[in-house]
């Protein structure tokens, strides 16, 4: 298996026990990814989240008008594709490897049923998670906030 130590340093999981993280580590696969692959894509039905072990991913979303808009580059450490674990929606962007790349794949579905027979590992993940999500929140709004400014000073 062996990606223990990638799982630690996540904030999801880094207070778990090493034996917690190995129930966690029973989730996971690790894929090789070539410059260019798709991870996801946007409006697909989404199975796993990710961590990249080494390389970078771009997510973007193509826009109404069907410009491609890049969300944000991730690289070694970072996670994606969480949301649709916690609300079951497709994805909301799509998810493109810039440089040749590992990531570590965590199932839902055997994410979901470690959760169920482990309920300690379920709250403390669901609540790194919450702090996690308010934090993109809070930095959301605060983009919303300034940018509203900046409109209503050109008025």
């Amino acid at each position: 298996m062996g990606h223990e130590n990638l799982l630690k340093k996540l904030y999801l999981f880094k207070d778990l026990s090493d034996a917690e993280i190995e129930i966690i580590n029973q989730a996971a696969t690790n894929k090789s990814y070539l410059v260019g692959d798709e991870v996801f894509s946007q409006g697909t039905r989404a199975k796993a989240l990710f961590v990249i072990q080494s390389g970078g991913v771009r997510i973007s979303q193509t826009s109404e008008s069907n410009e491609q808009v890049e969300v944000t580059r991730l690289g070694p450490g970072s996670h994606f594709g969480e949301m649709s674990f916690l609300d079951g929606e497709y994805r909301s962007a799509s998810a493109v490897i810039i440089e040749p790349s590992e990531i570590v794949a965590l199932d839902y579905d055997k994410l979901s049923e470690i959760m169920i027979k482990h309920p300690g590992i379920a709250v403390y993940f669901y609540r790194q998670f919450a702090h996690f999500l308010c934090g993109r929140l809070r930095v959301t709004t605060k983009d919303l906030s300034f940018s509203r400014s900046k409109v209503l000073s050109h008025f």
